[in-house]
């Protein structure tokens, strides 16, 4: 009788022991969302179809523009976008144009595995994240589906298993036809794990791609036109937050005391109601919809028209970021700000867009304050000390500039491997 262990055939089952423990065991992260995909709805008729798993919120943040930019080049394309998460599904579901279809990602186990391939019918596969499913891979490949991985950055956690079991997930990460990357720093990593040097591609991080600024110098006009007075621009805020933040900027010191507060809150609905509220404050209010001037004895312009929004912040002194000092799930996008070049302060509760402010907060162009006392001790210093404010916004343009163009390399990416066929293994 031959010795020699059948390793096949002992992968296939440690491959199936894993997938029945993640069916199986009702405490194993996630799964209660995953049995979910029994559920999941029929594809779109669109085609190209592609398959997104975006996974979590943050993921969607990193989804969106990508979506958008694969949307105009394929306007009748087909998308079925999965995630993994309640909360994620519903802010998916908000999103979703009619050629999307926002499904749960199925456990990794045959049965599943089949029936979604089946319902979803992708001609290409995107996992923002390393996709570590050996079943899932599998499937892919069998189908002939191109399968590529968008990694923004290369962290410890996702890779646990992969170092604990490499025979087990050795496949799915050769699997991978393409891994984009979002910085070159990360190769030699990615190589160390078993990622072939020849399918990398570095490309830049789709979350700070970020949109053109408005023109330096029609924010100098600006400038000009508020006659120096001090302008702090409070971007995407929530109910709950204005008061607060107005009364930040009444206890500024002279020589500050003739402060404009530029206010965009993220419902540009609820302008009328603001207004009136900062009227019952003795606050002199205009608004950007109405065509309000801004006069000398204006406290507080609402920036309810977006087209006028990244003129001020690109001359404003500083950037608060909503969302960011109340309890919640919201949060203003920084970008917009730093590709402004100007500095950024946000709350407390940063939720969302963690890993752009990760990565302008190592860069000094971006600043928490615990609470609205730091946050008045941030503002003073930047109207004091107007150098390290555009110290600050240099860094950010820095930080951006090497993922300028990312979303469009990306979906050039994609591009290349739609319609690649791959002899299944």
């Amino acid at each position: 009788m031959n010795s020699i262990p059948n390793l096949p055939f002992a992968a296939r089952l440690c491959e199936g022991a894993y997938a029945l423990l993640r069916r199986l065991v009702p405490r194993w992260p996630g799964a209660r969302d995953r049995r979910r995909a029994l559920d999941n709805p029929a594809a779109p008729a669109g085609r190209p179809r592609l398959w997104l798993h975006a996974g979590t919120r943050a993921g969607l943040d990193a989804a969106g523009p990508v979506l958008a930019s694969w949307r105009a080049r394929h306007p009748g394309a087909g998308v079925v976008l999965t995630v993994v998460s309640e909360a994620a599904r519903a802010e998916a579901e908000a999103r979703a144009d009619p050629g999307t279809r926002v499904a749960w990602l199925p456990p990794d186990a045959p049965p599943s595995v089949r029936r979604f391939l089946e319902q979803a019918e992708p001609d290409l596969a995107v996992c923002l994240g390393p996709g570590l499913w050996p079943n899932l891979s599998r499937g892919l490949a069998r189908r002939g589906v191109p399968w590529l991985w968008l990694l923004g950055g290369v962290y410890p956690a996702p890779w646990r298993w992969a170092r604990r079991l490499p025979c087990l997930y050795r496949g799915s990460i050769l699997r991978a036809d393409a891994v984009l990357l979002g910085q070159g720093e990360d190769r030699e990593t990615l190589e160390g794990r078993g990622v072939p040097g020849e399918r990398i591609r570095v490309v830049g991080n789709p979350l700070l791609d970020a949109p053109e600024p408005a023109a330096a110098r029609d924010a100098r006009q600006l400038r000009s036109a508020l006659r120096g007075r001090p302008l702090l621009a409070f971007d995407g805020t929530e109910p709950g937050e204005e008061e607060l933040l107005a009364g930040v900027c009444q206890q500024l010191p002279a020589p500050f005391t003739h402060w404009l507060m530029v206010l965009a809150p993220a419902d540009p609905g609820r302008a009328p109601e603001l207004a009136e509220r900062f009227h019952r404050f003795e606050l002199e209010t205009a608004m950007a919809s109405r065509g309000d001037t801004i006069r000398r004895d204006t406290r507080v312009y609402l920036l309810d028209d977006p087209d006028q929004r990244p003129l001020f912040l690109a001359a404003a002194d500083a950037v608060v970021l909503g969302g960011t000092w109340i309890q919640g799930f919201a949060g203003a996008d920084p970008l917009p700000a730093a590709a402004a070049g100007r500095p950024i302060v946000y709350g407390p509760y940063a939720h969302r867009h963690r890993e752009a402010l990760r990565i302008l907060d190592q860069a000094g162009a971006a600043r928490q304050a615990p609470n609205v006392n730091n946050l008045l001790a941030a503002l003073r210093r930047h109207l004091q000390h107007p150098g390290e404010g555009q110290a600050a916004g240099r860094a950010a343009r820095e930080a951006l500039d090497p993922h300028r163009g990312a979303v469009g390399r990306v979906t050039d990416a994609l591009e290349d491997h739609l319609g690649d066929r791959r002899p299944g293994d």
